[in-house]
């Protein structure tokens, strides 16, 4: 049986690049999510949530999330510990639909 998994990527804009990280994000082809958001953190930081049917879904887009993370580097500051982005995935354990 497959179990939902949720990814949480965060992504800090360079000043003056906020509009065009907030639409490079959008552009994302997040065909293989269920569903997936786009939230605001704040201080030029955004989230994107993706939510998939299963962890072998999730894995499939991990290759063109990476050529497109090359892709928008200039838009966005690196965190202090060298990484373009912080970010974390879980199994789903409860889902109100």
């Amino acid at each position: 049986m497959d179990e939902l998994v949720t990814t949480v990527t965060k992504f800090k804009s360079k000043k003056g690049s906020e509009n065009q990280l907030i639409e490079a994000l959008k552009s994302f082809d997040n065909s293989s999510s269920k569903t997936w958001q786009i939230l605001s953190l704040g201080d030029n930081e955004y989230a994107a949530i993706n939510t998939y049917e299963s962890i072998e879904t999730r894995t499939e887009d991990v290759a063109t999330g990476l050529d497109w993370l090359d892709s928008i580097t200039p838009l966005i500051d690196l965190y202090e510990n060298g990484s373009r982005t912080e970010a974390f995935s879980g199994i789903v354990l409860y889902e109100n639909e």
